[in-house]
């Protein structure tokens, strides 16, 4: 079945964190994120979705999040705080246990197509 690609009325928005793992700890940080946090921001009453990548390069695990909003203004809800930064990172409270480096802030970028499975928001 071939899937219907077009172009967007309105871009989505995608918010984009990236961490690195030593690759021993991978699994563990693969398990422990998507409970604690994949999980969390599907549940995001403005989340559109989410999705959660891995690349294993040689000693250490990439991972990649990409979230899917309407507007930079609906990703307040990546925060608890009212008012907080959402294009700051919003940590896990392990994560300087597991990560190489904490990053701060995400990237954003412009979604002009969405063509996941049979769905095209």
């Amino acid at each position: 079945m071939a899937v219907e690609c077009k172009l967007l009325s309105t871009p989505l928005i995608g918010r984009i964190w990236e961490g690195r793992t030593p690759i021993a700890r991978a699994d563990e940080y693969l398990r422990y994120s998507v409970e604690h946090g994949i999980a969390e921001i599907a549940k995001k009453p403005d989340c559109l979705g989410v999705q959660y990548f891995r690349k294993l390069d040689g000693n250490v695990a990439q991972f990649r999040t990409v979230s899917f909003w309407r507007s930079i203004d609906e990703m307040q809800a990546m925060h608890t705080r009212r008012g907080g930064d959402p294009l700051r990172v919003a940590p896990l409270a392990r994560d300087a246990e597991f990560l190489l480096e904490l990053p701060e802030y995400v990237d954003i970028v412009e979604v002009h197509v969405n063509s996941f499975g049979s769905s095209n928001r």
